[in-house]
């Protein structure tokens, strides 16, 4: 099944753009994620960032504009509508509850130090 995959993969790569030298990326790539995976990687957590981080910077870049590259107008167009204020309140809370001081305010102990 593996030379079949490995087939298929090559020829698809390829006939994107007619192009050997995708395959060779292709192959890297692929060399590059069992290194990832041999070392304890998880690799859906690099894929995801691999293709959603243009995304992040493209429209990051829209609203910087659209706040007339003001960081403080760009911040405060959060609170501009009610769902943008409630999914901010909720990351901070995620991640004010990960800190040793929320666990002591809960009554939990902080787990040991390895």
């Amino acid at each position: 099944m593996l030379p079949l995959i490995l087939v298929l993969s090559a020829v698809g790569a390829y006939a994107i753009n007619n192009n050997p030298v995708d395959v060779y990326w292709m192959l890297g790539f692929g060399v590059f994620g069992y290194f990832l995976k041999m070392y304890g990687f998880q690799v859906g957590p690099v894929i995801l960032g691999i293709i959603l981080g243009p995304l992040m910077d493209k429209s990051y870049r829209q609203a910087m504009i659209s706040a007339e590259e003001k960081p403080l107008q760009f911040a405060l167009e959060f609170f501009t509508s009610p769902l943008s204020a409630v999914i901010l309140a909720a990351l901070v809370l995620t991640l004010l509850s990960q800190t040793a001081m929320w666990r002591r305010w809960r009554g939990r102990a902080a787990p040991a130090a390895a």
